[in-house]
This record gives C-alpha cells, structure tokens and sequence, in this order.
C-alpha cells in the first residue's frame, strides 16, 4: 500500500531514500519502463505519470500510477498537492516517429515545450531532471561541452532546447542531461540507422568505419538513479557509453546473427564531396543527417 511521508527538508533530499519520493513523466516509455523499476530496486517510492496504463500496477509496494495528459495543468498541480514528491525526472517527449500519426510541428511543441513548462512549473519545490538530447548542439565539428552554443536543426531538437531555457529560466533546483542516442538489446532503431539503409537486410560501411557516441539503457538507468543521490547544480552533462559504437565490428556481429546480408561500401571522400554539394540547400533537416555520419558527434 501507498503510504504518505513526511516532507523532507532541503538538506535531507537525496539522501534519505526512504522519505524520498521520485515522479517519473513517460513512464510507460522503453526508457520510462526501465528507470521506474530501477528506482522501486533501489527502494525509492514512485509516482509514474503517463498517457496509458504501465505494466506496473498500483498495488506494487511504493509505487503510484497517473493516466494524465501533461497539457492537462490543473491534473499535474493536483497530484503534486497530494504527494509529497521531492524529485522530478522529465522524460516523457516525442521523439520517435514510429507509430506516430502526428508529426507536426504543433504537436512537438506541445509535448516537448508546453507539456514540459507544464511539468516544470508544478515541479518547481522539487528537485528536477530533465532529460534532453545531444540534437541540441545541431551541426557540429571539434568538441562538444556543456556550454557549447546549440544551434538545433532538426524539430525534435530544436523543441528540446526551447525546453532546456524554460527550466533554465525558471531557476530552482535542476540538472539537465542531454542523452546520446539510446538503445536496448532488444531495441535499438536510435542506432540502427548509422549503419543500416534499410533494416535488417541492407548494411552500409562509410570509409573503413565510423563511430558514434550512444548511450546504453543501463548506463542511462544508472546515471538517472545516482542523480537522485546528488544535489542539483543547475549544470547541463552530456551521457554517453564510455566506448563509442564501431559500425564495422556491428555490422560483423549483424551478419553472424542472420542480418545485413548486404553491406555497401562508401568511400568517404564520396560522402563528403557529396555532403558538399547537399550543402548548397542549406542547413536543413536532409543536410543534418548526413552530417551525422560526415561529423559524428564528439563530446567532452
């Protein structure tokens, strides 16, 4: 059964687990699933907000589920005037397009900027972590940091920034983490489509390989949960695996598993001259996913 706490002061937030409270926004999302389970191992109590109903249900010890549409401002203010919540992690977002029927630019406006607003304004007296994105830094070339200037190009991006000044602006007690592209063992179409043209039976090699920065689930997961433990300091990090994916030694692994069965070759000096052309339209969404593989994404 849920059992109401007392309010922490600001010095014990984060280190007391067992009067600790953590809301978690998309959780019944692939990142949101995993993070919410990890938090009740580790023995905080939950509250999951999400659009439809989780596999986790509200009898499970310490853990309370909300059907709520976050444009919905008055259902947010109400459930944190009824909980005593002490952290915030902001995930849920449009990201992926897959099984999307809305793509518009309205509508990553609302559910990246005004139902993120929405989430931050009623989290204000908690501790927030807002899940951003490294699409935020948009073309890039060197090393990227904390304080590098974002220049986003693609909508998704460019409404995760807007995102970030708002709680930036807002103040109070935050941290924002921009994610490399995540990935499970099971689902990994963020990363996919560095080295696939057409998933799973056309492979493509740049060069003699790229690499990219991605970022594990269990690497996320893990550095949600340490956030808990940590008083935030307003800074923005980038979170990525340690390794960088290698495309060469992925598609190997691809192959010996039953799938890219074919695999074209670019030479890279094809890619950039071809990229150099592309370049004429612009700094567009077409340009910009070719400069992923031209520049992939260095950070600090």
């Amino acid at each position: 059964m849920w059992q109401k706490k007392p309010l922490l002061k600001d010095d014990d937030i984060g280190m007391d687990i067992e009067n600790t409270t953590i809301l978690v926004t998309g959780a019944s999302g692939m990142i949101g699933r995993h993070l919410v389970k990890s938090l009740l191992k580790n023995g905080y109590s939950v509250i999951g907000l999400a659009r439809r109903e989780t596999e986790l249900r509200a009898e499970i010890k310490n853990y309370k589920t909300y059907v709520v549409d976050l444009a919905d401002r008055e259902a947010l203010e109400k459930i944190y005037a009824d909980n005593n919540i002490t952290h915030t992690i902001h995930l849920a977002a449009l990201a992926h397009t897959k099984g999307v029927i809305d793509l518009s630019e309205a509508a990553y406006r609302q559910a990246n900027v005004i139902n993120a607003q929405n989430v931050f304004e009623a989290a204000k007296n908690t501790n927030v972590l807002f899940i951003s994105t490294v699409d935020v830094y948009g073309f890039t070339k060197g090393v990227v940091a904390a304080e590098t200037e974002v220049h986003p190009i693609s909508i998704y991006g460019k409404t995760k920034a807007e995102a970030e000044e708002i709680l930036k602006k807002q103040g109070g007690k935050f941290s924002i983490y921009r994610f490399s592209p995540v990935y499970t063992e099971e689902v990994k179409r963020d990363i996919q489509k560095r080295y696939y043209l057409k998933y799973p039976n056309w492979a493509y090699i740049i060069g003699k390989g790229s690499e990219y920065e991605v970022l594990n689930i269990d690497k996320a997961i893990s550095a949600m949960v340490d956030w808990v433990a940590t008083k935030p300091d307003g800074m923005i990090r980038v979170i990525k695996d340690e390794n960088r994916l290698e495309t060469i030694k992925v598609i190997e692994q691809e192959r010996k598993e039953g799938r890219a069965k074919h695999v074209l070759h670019f030479p890279r000096w094809m890619v950039l001259a071809g990229y150099g052309v592309l370049m004429i339209t612009g700094r567009n969404k077409y340009t910009y996913l070719l400069n992923k593989a031209v520049h992939p994404l260095r950070s600090e």
